[in-house]
């Protein structure tokens, strides 16, 4: 189990925060916060300081916020919108009910937030039930990585994923590398399926997404910025699920 410093603010009567760092000894002098480690004196809210760098060890920031409005409805969680001066947040989102995440890099700045949709997290691959499929048609020819159709059709793009399908079992081709008009070539051939097994594709659930469902999310945000940041709020967008 890890150890933690734990911190207690006077003003709200309450203990505030979790801190990575373990001193040997404490003490809050003329305003400055000191602590002793190894024998040696170390000074806490230095101004021009790294953030979260202690005894010469950077950590991470984390905070972690619960979105239950409307408690008793089964909703979907669409956005995290950040208020602060920096996106340098990733996120994961966990409700009861299913998964996902957020890259610092998929935040847009919109009227003075941060603002991402939530991506499905990879293994969403196996739960055909939450993707946008489309039937491509039984294999005429396998040629190493390269499927022939009677035809391919239109809306199947570079990076969606070829599945072979047999009654309820299916299993994953690969991800599609090129496609033209009768065939489809997949960078490397997870399964190889047979010739007039049916296959089918389907979009990469990281890059389409339309929300996590749940009674409740929890959202966790990390930054591994050593820089000055702010956040001030958590937000999302949310709708209800309806069956």
């Amino acid at each position: 189990m890890a150890e933690h410093t734990v911190t207690y603010d006077e003003k709200v009567r309450g203990w505030t925060s979790f801190h990575s760092y373990i001193p040997e000894a404490s003490v809050n002098l003329n305003n400055e916060y000191f602590t002793f480690k190894n024998g040696e004196l170390y000074l806490h809210n230095k101004v021009n300081g790294d953030r979260n760098t202690f005894y010469g060890e950077s950590y991470n920031t984390e905070v972690e916020v619960v979105a239950n409005a409307e408690p008793s409805d089964v909703k979907i969680f669409k956005t995290i919108e950040i208020e602060g001066d920096k996106k340098d947040w990733d996120v994961t989102v966990v409700t009861d009910l299913d998964e996902g995440h957020i890259d610092s890099s998929s935040f847009e700045e919109k009227e003075g937030f941060y603002y991402s949709y939530i991506r499905r997290n990879s293994d969403d691959l196996v739960e055909t039930e939450l993707l946008s499929v489309q039937g491509v048609g039984n294999i005429q020819i396998v040629n190493n990585n390269v499927f022939t159709f009677v035809s391919v059709p239109s809306n199947i793009n570079i990076g969606d994923v070829l599945f072979m399908a047999s009654g309820s079992q299916y299993n994953r081709i690969g991800a599609i590398l090129n496609k033209d008009g009768t065939t489809i070539t997949v960078g490397t051939a997870e399964y190889v399926p047979s010739a007039n097994d049916f296959a089918f594709v389907a979009k990469d659930p990281v890059a389409e997404s339309y929300g996590l469902k749940g009674y409740y999310a929890n959202v966790r945000l990390v930054s591994e910025t050593t820089d000055p940041i702010e956040l001030y709020a958590v937000n999302s967008e949310v709708a209800k699920s309806f069956p």
